[in-house]
């Protein structure tokens, strides 16, 4: 006996297991697509439409022969799908079948745009460099009535002179009396961290725009400073934390007759292209990370400097990093000199690492007196022996230590650092830019990016990889 059709029992079940496969649901509208996704998705369209008539034919195929295995005898003489099936089923490779369209579509977008490898870093300094100064007086008169850092609201441009002066007094805690001029430190100021170590206690400082990786410089009674960046000036009284004050200084802000007449834009200094001169393959033979001494790779590559080494040094100085002694010895000294002289002693040694098979040319840190050993950044810089037109390219490896742990080579205690090493990267961006020691600067990204890894003592790290590099003044 010869079936036409499935039994009506088998008939509604496949019905409904069709009715809950094909779901009403309205297909996501993709966005405009470009040239070159355009033609991707007419690809994928045709490998769909390929892809259904296959499935039909499959589903035909595989209903005969399930019913011709399961119904002994069985011939068919129609179609095994019926057509309110074969309708649905034709509707299911189309939903089937546009993740693929889309994730095509997507992919070509990507290869059409790849990633930028040299970025452009607008500086603080030139963000407004092609506006006007805004309308100021001839001068300005501040009064600090605590030890806070004051916004005097008032914008200084990179480069123009501001005379300063100053009155008045604060009683400190300890029963110390300071003017704007401040007082000498004691033996006990050695174990404070100050907001600038190299000025006197209570003294009348400065700084201008509110980076933390601003540096401050001193003023007193009566200076005449050169802003080093662009930005809102700031005031503030020379005393850590742990020592508390109360009485107030009252300060004038004038600018000189010079710099006065014409205040005509906030860029002092024009901005050179680097992304004219570097490439990915300045860092091609520049290895991507440093080693210890029995060759354990630890720290990565992650900043660069053009300049001779004299730029160097004094962008770093600048910048408010201080180079560190390079042996014990060498620290006993100049400790036991910074203590007889009563100040702070932040030149604690770092270990050497190598690149380029030596030692690093410089080793800089920046800290509080207080936190040195613990908590301090630091970075170690080489000569990599390239040139950028003709002036030397310096690499450089930069940690933050926040704390210590165990050295994973012989269990002894060392230091543990920020393992997201890009902030660190950023720290000193901005300390360079605050100190408006340069004159350009961008993010490379190299061939063969480093993202992870441990130090030679068995610390984790981080990183996207790019290098920041700038164009020293």
């Amino acid at each position: 006996m010869y079936m036409s059709r499935p039994p009506a029992s088998m008939e509604a079940s496949m019905k409904r297991t069709c009715e809950v496969l094909v779901l009403p649901v309205t297909p996501w509208q993709p966005p405009k697509p470009s040239v070159a996704a355009a033609r991707a998705v007419a690809a994928a369209t045709r490998l769909k439409n390929c892809a259904t008539s296959a499935f039909i034919g499959l589903s035909k195929s595989c209903g005969l022969l399930a019913t011709e295995y399961l119904i002994p005898g069985y011939q068919p003489r129609a179609k095994v799908v019926t057509p309110w099936n074969e309708s649905r089923m034709v509707k299911l490779p189309v939903y089937l079948a546009w993740p693929l369209v889309l994730s095509t579509a997507v992919l070509a977008q990507q290869q059409e745009a790849p990633q930028q490898r040299v970025t452009a870093i607008p500086s603080m300094r030139a963000k407004q460099g092609t506006q006007p100064l805004p309308q100021r007086k001839s001068s300005y008169s501040f009064t600090l009535a605590n030890t806070t850092w004051l916004d005097t609201g008032v914008t200084v441009a990179a480069g123009e002179r501001l005379k300063l002066s100053a009155k008045g007094s604060f009683q400190l805690a300890d029963g110390r009396k300071s003017g704007p001029a401040g007082v000498d430190r004691g033996w006990r100021d050695l174990l404070a961290s100050f907001p600038m170590n190299a000025a006197p206690v209570g003294s009348l400082i400065g700084r201008v725009s509110d980076a933390g990786a601003s540096i401050p410089f001193p003023i007193g009674e009566d200076d005449t400073v050169t802003a080093p960046t662009t930005g809102h000036l700031y005031l503030g009284v020379n005393l850590p934390d742990s020592i508390t004050a109360t009485g107030s200084f009252t300060v004038k802000l004038e600018f000189p007759k010079p710099e006065a007449v014409a205040p005509k834009a906030l860029a002092a200094t024009p901005m050179q292209d680097l992304t004219s001169m570097i490439s990915p393959d300045t860092f091609a033979e520049v290895p991507r990370r440093v080693s210890d001494q029995q060759g354990n790779v630890g720290d990565m590559v992650n900043f660069a400097l053009v300049g001779t080494r004299g730029q160097v040094e004094q962008a770093f100085k600048a910048a408010g990093w201080v180079q560190v002694d390079q042996s014990v010895d060498a620290a006993i000294v100049h400790g036991i000199m910074s203590t007889l002289s009563h100040e702070a002693y932040l030149q604690m040694p770092m270990s050497t690492l190598y690149l380029f098979d030596r030692p690093q040319d410089l080793s800089y840190a920046r800290a509080e007196a207080i936190s040195v050993v613990a908590v301090r950044h630091h970075l170690r810089v080489w000569n990599s022996g390239k040139t950028i037109n003709d002036v030397p390219l310096w690499v450089g490896s930069a940690t933050h230590d926040n704390g210590f742990e165990k050295d994973q080579r012989n269990g002894q205690v060392t230091h543990h650092i920020d393992p997201d090493i890009d902030i660190e990267r950023k720290f000193i961006l901005d300390s360079f830019d605050a100190a408006g020691v340069f004159s350009s600067a961008a993010y490379v990204l190299p061939d063969d990016p480093f993202s992870s890894g441990k130090t030679a003592t068995g610390g984790e790290f981080h990183s996207d990889g790019r290098i920041l590099v700038m164009m020293l003044k």
